[in-house]
């Protein structure tokens, strides 16, 4: 059982820590506020940098749309080269047909 001298005493170790304990809790916020505040940087930058994610997606899909288009031209470039190489082979058969006929 304590007695009162004890308590007397256990309350002034109290008061005497008191200072310490509030000069701790100060360096305490001091070594935290660049941290706090390196956060609050990154959060105020996020919104900056999730658009420019949205505009490396955006530039992608434009890539990707580009690329389909090319595939779309060249498969028509194609089909019109094949078309004129028929066209000019049934010219060729026309004029192989004009003159044999020619010739009978």
């Amino acid at each position: 059982m304590l007695t009162s001298g004890h308590n007397s005493i256990f309350v002034t170790q109290i008061i005497k820590c008191g200072g310490e304990i509030t000069a701790f809790a100060f360096e305490t916020v001091d070594f935290a506020s660049p941290m706090i505040n390196s956060v609050l940087e990154i959060l105020d930058s996020a919104p900056e940098m999730i658009d420019f994610g949205f505009q490396m997606v955006n530039c992608e899909l434009e890539m990707i749309i580009s690329g389909v288009h090319m595939i779309i031209v060249k498969a028509s470039i194609t089909i019109s080269v094949l078309v004129a190489v028929f066209l000019r082979t049934e010219i060729i058969i026309d004029a192989i047909v004009a003159v044999f006929s020619m010739a009978i």
